[in-house]
């Protein structure tokens, strides 16, 4: 469903896999050397009413802990960016939100959020929606359905949308089901969601599986996911994602770590990843690119300077990790967080991409 061209990246290399940077602008959203809260992880991006929004989990010391919050910033030119402020608090004292990225209507930005309980798996992990008609004012959290969620929804044919996460309690432990794939024909993004069909034929082979999808350009929707051997796995439909493949294991390297996959308005499609083949390792953030969303067989790094964390923390990992990326005003623009206590955006010139 994808794959990379041989000797994409040279694994010899683990300070840079061979890679030369690409040229961008980095600008700091959040440093945790500056605040009492020192996690940072999970960060999402979208662009409603000119604007440029970013959320992200915001947390005390270590990784979806009790108290863990939603931050937001914002800009209008993807440069000079707000100062971050708290979007939403859990309600129960045991209770830790994480980031789970926004979607876009006419009327309303909507941003998600997973509420956990020391346990992303457990039976009551569960996602919420809120949503602003200004970027201001939000409404109360609408309950959406059970599961683990760090991305929003992508849009299939026909205005249709998809939400990957994880299955959580009793279908997880007891019917070996790991990915959770829902779709609503509801364009609020709030409502109508039903359970797609995937099942994964060597359960073991993930833990969390992080689901993000491209739609190529033959028109088929392909979702890749994280897994625990060291490469990403990839699933296709052929029902506009009401049924989906068994996932298979393709030969693109991931060091166990979010993804972002995406066709871009100019018909490549691009994978921003950490393509090591030693799990965890988050040294080089790259950026690759296809011109038939199959094979990728150009790639640059975005970041790979040195990166070691300030403060300790439960699941805390060097790198830069965890994109989330755009298209806005001719330039490709990437959230991520450094060390899971910083969040960083770079903006590229989407012309700088033809590698």
């Amino acid at each position: 469903m994808f794959r990379i061209q041989k000797d994409l990246f040279d694994q010899a290399k683990p300070d840079s896999l061979g890679l030369s940077t690409v040229r961008g602008e980095h600008t700091l959203l959040y440093k945790a050397a500056d605040n009492e809260y020192r996690f940072c992880h999970h960060p999402s991006l979208a662009v409603f009413n000119d604007r440029i929004f970013c959320c992200w989990s915001n947390g005390l010391t270590g990784e979806d802990e009790p108290a863990q919050r939603i931050l937001i910033s914002s800009s209008a030119d993807g440069r000079s960016w707000s100062e971050p402020t708290v979007l939403a608090t859990p309600d129960e004292e045991n209770g830790a939100l994480v980031a789970s990225g926004f979607h876009v209507t006419e009327e309303s930005l909507i941003c998600y959020f997973s509420t956990t309980y020391g346990d992303n798996f457990h039976v009551d992990v569960h996602l919420s929606a809120i949503a602003s008609a200004d970027g201001v004012s939000w409404s109360s959290p609408t309950r959406i359905a059970s599961g683990f969620f760090i991305e929003g929804p992508r849009h299939l044919a026909d205005g249709r949308l998809l939400l990957g996460g994880e299955h959580v309690g009793g279908s997880r432990t007891n019917d070996g089901l790991r990915m959770r794939l829902l779709y609503t024909d509801e364009p609020d993004g709030l409502s109508g969601w039903q359970e797609a069909s995937i099942v994964p034929e060597a359960p073991d082979d993930f833990q969390y599986t992080e689901p993000n999808m491209a739609i190529r350009q033959d028109g088929v929707p392909v979702i890749g996911f994280r897994s625990q051997t060291g490469y990403l796995f990839a699933s296709s439909s052929d029902d506009n994602g009401a049924t989906w493949s068994t996932p298979q294991k393709t030969n693109f390297p991931d060091s166990t770590s979010r993804f972002f996959l995406r066709t871009l308005p100019t018909g490549q499609t691009i994978m921003i990843n950490n393509p090591s083949a030693t799990q965890y390792d988050r040294r080089v953030l790259a950026l690759s690119t296809s011109d038939d969303g199959i094979t990728f067989d150009r790639s640059v790094a975005l970041r790979s300077e040195l990166a070691t964390q300030d403060f300790g923390g439960n699941h805390k990992v060097d790198g830069w990790q965890y994109p989330n990326a755009l298209v806005w005003n001719d330039m490709l623009i990437v959230a991520y967080s450094i060390n899971k206590e910083d969040i960083a955006v770079t903006r590229i010139a989407m012309d700088s991409l033809q590698v």
